[in-house]
């Protein structure tokens, strides 16, 4: 049962992940997954939690995200996914963060995962990171998939649980941040971090909350295993724009991370509440990829 009061209708994604939702020893070093993960390009990819609005015709409120989810998951089929996976590869992507919606533990058993991932394989398309939040399912989900870690919210996991769950399936978890304004606020939810919790840093939230974005970055390193670049109009509100032409510093958050030289993914995200993101989808790469490369 969800934690909040809210209604499960009015949660925004990160009150959504927050809400929803020892085996045998393995050693203590991440293996497995982790070890035959592919290798970060100089490419970015793409997160399918940006077609959070395609069930709804690109119109939809960010504090409906619950909404958006169930819908989503109801509406992902096999035909579903070959087009949303036609389309990514279409706009010059070459791997993808999988939205926990596009790949729900209550949707996918083994056999139709494998669908999904031949699906992913037919548009030369590499799954890399899981976006969603830690449980069993989920980190199920990621070992059939051959993704190495989830990107997102810890439920009611402790750090000292969170790390049992990771150690047991060979998954890693990076916490994204929301709601947090500062480095201090995002290690506490990770009791500092360890091999297996991480920090998902997402720029665009950055910028909604206000945060000192290449500052924040610096102090989490080295825990900065995966990121989400966003950017937002202004700070106090969360709505998105193109990258470059907001308030989050987008390009400061990447040089900061090349000074702390960050060897991860970068994901692009964006969840407009009025457009089609795929529209914008190549221009956004290659926004990323032009940083990248200087």
């Amino acid at each position: 049962m969800p934690r909040s009061s809210q209604p499960l209708s009015s949660l925004t994604r990160r009150a959504f992940l927050a809400a929803t939702g020892a085996g045998a020893a393995i050693l203590s070093a991440p293996r497995s997954l982790l070890a035959g993960s592919p290798t970060p390009s100089k490419h970015p990819a793409f997160l399918t939690a940006n077609l959070v609005a395609r069930v709804s015709g690109y119109r939809y409120q960010l504090s409906q995200w619950m909404d958006q989810h169930k819908k989503t998951i109801a509406a992902t089929d096999e035909s579903a996914w070959r087009a949303i996976c036609k389309e990514i590869a279409a706009a010059g992507f070459k791997t993808v963060e999988v939205w926990e919606a596009h790949a729900a533990p209550e949707a996918l058993d083994e056999a139709k995962a494998r669908l999904w991932k031949r699906i992913l394989d037919d548009n030369g398309l590499t799954p890399i990171a899981y976006a969603g939040s830690l449980r069993p399912e989920t980190l199920r989900i990621c070992q059939w998939l051959g993704i190495p870690h989830v990107d997102g919210g810890l439920r009611d996991n402790t750090p000292k649980k969170a790390t049992a769950l990771c150690r047991e399936h060979a998954v890693r978890f990076n916490i994204e941040n929301h709601p947090e304004k500062s480095a201090q606020e995002i290690l506490a939810k990770i009791g500092g971090g360890n091999d297996w919790l991480g920090v998902c840093i997402d720029t665009g939230w950055l910028g909604t909350q206000g945060a000192p974005g290449s500052a924040t970055i610096k102090a989490c390193a080295p825990l900065v295993r995966h990121v989400h670049i966003k950017d937002v109009k202004a700070a106090g509100k969360h709505e998105t724009c193109l990258l470059g032409e907001g308030s989050a510093d987008v390009a400061g958050c990447m040089a900061a991370l090349r000074e702390v030289k960050y060897a991860g993914w970068y994901s692009w995200e964006d969840e407009p509440e009025d457009r089609n993101p795929m529209d914008s989808a190549a221009r956004n790469r290659e926004w990323i990829e032009k940083q990248l490369a200087g």
